[in-house]
């Protein structure tokens, strides 16, 4: 009986938790757990940790696997999952008609159901070029560089293709040799006898890793891997107009992809520093200007300062009332696609003094009285 494990709990989700959820977590975790991320004892613990989340991600990512695991706990050899049987004795009555009988149907469909033909499905035993993994950063830019758009050169670290070998993984001047241990196949069959048939275990071998061959003479620079880690750096052009949060991709600026395959892609995420308190709705500047009660009244101008350093001047008409807004077209931010810059939203914050001398107040009586206003 294997060693039960929890795999909701390694993965740190509810019982219910849906493929999404399951999947974000198990991102989460790699990325926190990945070995190379650790050093001395912790390294080991960490090794330890990655492999039972790499184990519950394989079972509870497959919807089958997890709802065997589900009813009993575990996926491996007790229940065996993906197994397929042959009958001991030549009669009719076989290990299939047993287990349906102690078993419901469902149950069996979890055991059996479209697994009962996998020993007919060989892994290839070609090396399957696979595309390399993509890789997520971060920058910060200042809003200033939002309406210009600039050129940031960006340093991390990412797998690529070793110049040694070529990314064959073998040195040069050797060759790939067939695997000793599934002879070719790829896969490794293990036939297990019981008082009910024969069971037959199949699975990829973990030698080749299901490509059926091995290097002759493994690569001394990538050691057979075909790739290796180096810090680069490369210039991403962010785009006048771009939003706080976008994420900018970059083709072929990822990992190296394996047996030949193509490079990942880098993705770019921006975020922007405020240094202001504008705010932003689509490619409109939304901001307050604090405008004086006689420049309200009579008319007048205010001069606004924009995030870009660029000096506007904002028209108040006469009579301009508390929080009237006023349109400064084309001087928002740039449209990231078109270049048309939106518009300057000016929300008027009229500003009534606490305080007037002895003179203004003689001048405002004045004007009370002239309008009949009682104070």
């Amino acid at each position: 009986m294997p060693v039960k494990k929890d795999y909701y709990e390694i993965l740190g989700v509810s019982k219910n938790a849906s493929d999404d959820e399951i999947k974000a977590a198990y991102k989460k975790l790699v990325k926190e757990w990945h070995p190379d991320r650790h050093t001395g004892d912790k390294k080991k613990i960490a090794e330890q940790k990655f492999k039972d989340i790499q184990e519950a991600y394989e079972v509870l990512s497959d919807p089958q696997k997890r709802a065997m695991y589900d009813k009993f706990g575990y996926v491996g050899e007790g229940i065996p999952y993906n197994y397929e049987y042959t009958t001991s004795s030549g009669g009719g009555f076989g290990f299939e008609d047993i287990f349906k009988d102690f078993f419901n149907d469902d149950i069996f469909n979890i055991f059996f159901g479209n697994q009962r033909t996998q020993s007919s499905q060989r892994v290839s035993g070609k090396r399957v070029p696979k595309r390399g993994e993509d890789i997520n950063i971060e920058v910060t830019l200042n809003e200033a560089d939002v309406f210009t758009g600039k050129d940031v050169t960006v340093e991390y670290d990412r797998y690529e293709e070793c110049a040694h070998c070529h990314g064959e993984g073998v040195e040069p001047g050797s060759k790939w040799v067939t695997c000793s241990k599934c002879h070719g196949t790829g896969v490794v069959r293990e036939e297990r006898r019981t008082p009910f048939g024969v069971f037959i275990n199949q699975y990829t071998c973990d030698v080749c890793g299901g490509r059926g061959s091995v290097p002759g003479e493994v690569c001394h620079e990538c050691r057979g891997a075909g790739r290796i880690r180096k810090r680069v750096s490369t210039v991403v052009n962010i785009p006048a107009g771009v939003e706080n949060g976008s994420v900018i991709r970059v083709p072929r600026k990822g990992n190296a992809g394996i047996n030949g395959g193509e490079y990942g892609d880098l993705y770019v995420h921006v975020n922007i520093r405020k240094t202001s308190e504008y705010k932003r709705e689509g490619d409109d500047i939304i901001i307050d200007v604090p405008v004086d009660y006689v420049t309200a009244i009579l008319g007048g101008s205010v001069t606004v300062n924009l995030p870009s350093g660029e000096f506007v001047e904002v028209e108040i008409p006469s009579g301009t009332q508390p929080n009237e807004k006023i349109i400064v077209k084309g001087k928002g931010f740039p449209n990231l696609r078109s270049g048309k810059r939106g518009n300057l939203v000016a929300n008027i914050v009229v500003k009534i003094p606490k305080r007037v001398s002895h003179k203004e107040k003689e001048l405002l009586k004045e004007i009370a009285k002239e309008r009949g206003v009682r104070i």
